[in-house]
């Protein structure tokens, strides 16, 4: 008897096909989701690398991330050394050349963005979370009104604006409550007190360690917090300064401190690599898995993870 042996391939390969298939999604099937993260950004305006480097031992909470997890103090801001610029370039992973940001005080591009997200602005950290994860949770607290004018408004659950004592309270709640994807906290001090009093004066250190305590504070609501083994909390800031102005292009006024902790994050690791104010959107971007905007300069900083 004569055996059609094309016939049978072809009634055998959807058998074939379909058991490939069945392995594979019972594999998918079989495969735990992948584990939440969550993620608090700390900024403080104006706290330069020297306030930590000059002074040991007087920023307890600060040096306690930089003991658990992995730190910098030659973080780089952008050009020129002010905030909306670098503010902006921390939050949409890019530079003034292409994000438009490009002044101290800029509440819109001073030239165009060379891209347009879908919240009207050049695409950030907060609406590339919102497309990638509709129903996550983020906010957004700040003192400086024009920071209401640098991210993705609109893709933020929760904005609030206040003193620096007000926002870390609203924050604090925030987390407790809501177990949020990403918090956004935009500290105005010491930057204030440096513009009147200079840069390391009494003054000014006074509002810096007012400033390491409510770091204390955040970080003890995320311990306390059911995403405590989940989350990752970042310190750092969008400039330094020098006498009583910043904007130009010394160490002082463009060296901040970046510091990570989190549940996979190396501690007591000091980042060698370079650093720079745009790569921390894509360093958030990294921990989320997301993919970054092309139009991003950002990098993840290196190294940070065990």
């Amino acid at each position: 008897m004569k055996i059609n042996i094309h016939a049978s391939l072809l009634l055998l390969g959807p058998l074939l096909l379909g058991g490939c298939n069945r392995h594979e999604n019972e594999k998918t099937a079989d495969t735990p989701a992948p584990t939440p993260v969550h993620i608090v950004v700390i900024g403080s305006d104006g706290f330069s690398a020297e306030t930590l480097r000059n002074h040991p031992g007087s920023f307890p909470h600060i040096e306690a991330m930089m003991k658990n997890g992995s730190f910098t103090l030659k973080h780089r801001s952008v050009l020129p050394s002010s905030s909306a610029a670098n503010w902006a370039s921390m939050l949409m992973g890019a530079s003034p050349e292409l994000h438009g940001y490009t002044t101290w005080g800029s509440k819109h591009p001073d030239l165009p963005p060379r891209e347009t997200g879908s919240y009207g602005r050049f695409p950030g950290i907060f609406g590339l979370i919102r497309s990638a994860t509709p129903n996550a949770t983020t906010g957004y607290f700040y003192n400086w009104e024009i920071m209401d004018c640098l991210f993705d408004k609109g893709s933020e659950t929760l904005s609030k604006q206040g003193s620096d004592t007000a926002i870390a309270k609203e924050a604090i709640r925030f987390i407790r409550e809501k177990q949020p994807t990403l918090t956004f906290i935009a500290f105005h001090e010491p930057d204030t007190t440096g513009h009147k009093n200079g840069w390391l004066s009494p003054e000014y250190m006074k509002q810096a360690m007012a400033i390491d305590r409510y770091v204390g504070d955040i970080r003890a609501a995320v311990e306390q917090s059911p995403i405590a083994k989940t989350a990752y909390v970042i310190f750092t800031a969008d400039h330094g300064g020098q006498a009583k102005n910043h904007g130009g292009k010394t160490m002082a006024e463009m060296e901040v401190p970046f510091v990570i902790t989190g549940p996979d994050i190396r501690k007591n690791h000091e980042i060698r690599e370079s650093t720079m104010m745009y790569d921390t959107a894509a360093t958030l971007a990294d921990l989320l898995r997301q993919k970054r905007p092309q139009v991003w300069i950002g990098r993840p900083i290196p190294g940070i993870r065990e």
